[in-house]
């Protein structure tokens, strides 16, 4: 792997607002979103043939190859920059939910995973489907299956995050299923696709940080 560029500790805005960031370095646009009812399970049943399981064992193979299958079109790569031990470890706290939407051919087709934060509040740390099983009204039984999963007595609320990598259809779809806009924040990270955590050819849509885009 390429050693990732430095982060800067600072960014200088110009008289218009802008700053530049420095090469091999991607910013995007993060928005928070919470939300404060309870799981509408009895809305939205799964689906004939499909199922909504936790894996246990945690296989760290399995997972990773749904979190890329998921998470490659928007750059995820949070999951593949850790060693296999600390993944092991997040993934099996008594904290994590962690549950695969499986299609009726028992391919896993979702990922959910959530932290408990406290007594009060969850976080939704990894959601979505495979490219092949978007546009069939999955994503609500996703997130309500999940959340009902994860709630416990006493938890109020539940967030997550989305930025301007994501699907372009993900805020709305956030928005939908309950959840309301709290925070913005403005991330720096180096471009995976740079420091060979995923292959170069991947979230097209998104240029390469380098600028060496064929």
């Amino acid at each position: 792997m390429t050693k990732a560029p430095p982060l800067p500790t600072s960014l200088t805005l110009d008289d218009e607002g802008f700053a530049v960031v420095p090469a091999g370095l991607h910013a995007n646009v993060e928005t928070s979103l919470e939300r404060r009812t309870l799981p509408k399970l009895k809305d939205h049943p799964l689906p004939a043939g499909f199922s909504f399981v936790q894996p246990n064992p945690v296989d760290l193979d399995s997972f990773k190859r749904l979190y890329r299958a998921v998470g490659d079109p928007w750059l995820w790569f949070g999951r593949l920059t850790r060693p296999d031990e600390d993944i092991r470890s997040i993934l099996t706290a008594s904290t994590t939910t962690l549950r695969y939407l499986l299609d009726p051919s028992q391919s896993p087709v979702g990922l959910f995973e959530a932290q408990q934060q406290g007594k009060e509040t969850l976080e939704i740390t990894y959601f979505g489907l495979i490219p092949s099983a978007t546009g069939q009204r999955l994503g609500p039984v996703l997130m309500e299956h999940g959340l009902d999963a994860a709630w416990q007595s006493g938890i109020l609320r539940v967030w997550l995050h989305t930025c301007t990598f994501d699907s372009p259809a993900a805020l709305s779809f956030y928005r939908r299923q309950g959840f309301r806009p709290f925070r913005q924040r403005v991330e720096i990270t180096a471009d995976p696709r740079l420091t060979g955590v995923l292959p170069r050819h991947v979230a097209p849509h998104i240029p390469l940080a380098d600028f060496s885009d064929p």
